[in-house]
């Protein structure tokens, strides 16, 4: 066989294998993606499910600082510690919201570490620290670290009569 064949025959051969190994991988990634953005069942938020648009105040209410502990009065409960921000010029009274913890740890087979409801008032462009308990079927060491954490916050009122929320 001629030298120059074999080269061609080599490259094309080279060139299948790259291709299927691209491809092999691409299709796991997509699959993984889709398992990693499946909620879990155990900490299900009854705000998604519900298929009502999102809440006006959705996009100015913000969730930061998360920290968990053990209840002083029962260490078998946890409790999670948090800031909420209003970036609105509206005051939220009323509002009400839910929340589900995820692990941003990249790993595959990661799910919902727990989930936890809120109720408070919030004054327009204010925050407030609030501390509620935890729904979660870990132990406090199990959670990851306030780094690799990633919330998901749906707003479910106060009723909201339409109009707009005023941004300054």
């Amino acid at each position: 066989m001629p030298t120059w064949l074999m080269a061609i025959l080599f490259a094309a051969g080279f060139g299948v294998i790259v291709g299927g190994v691209y491809w092999l991988v691409s299709s796991s990634k997509t699959s993984s993606a889709v398992a990693l953005s499946r909620p879990s069942a155990n900490a299900e938020n009854p705000a998604a499910r519900s298929g009502a648009g999102a809440h006006p105040l959705q996009k100015y209410i913000e969730i930061s600082g998360i920290r968990f502990a053990d209840d002083p009065k029962n260490k078998k409960i946890i409790t999670v510690t948090f800031l909420l921000t209003n970036h609105s010029a509206t005051d939220a009274n009323g509002l009400t919201g839910n929340v589900t913890l995820w692990s941003n740890t990249r790993r595959s087979d990661e799910d919902a570490q727990g989930n936890f409801a809120f109720a408070t008032d919030l004054k327009s462009n204010a925050s407030k620290e609030m501390t509620v308990k935890l729904n979660t079927t870990k132990g406090l060491v199990e959670l990851p670290d306030w780094g690799y954490l990633s919330p998901d916050m749906q707003i479910t009122g106060p009723p909201f009569s339409g109009g707009s929320v005023m941004q300054k």
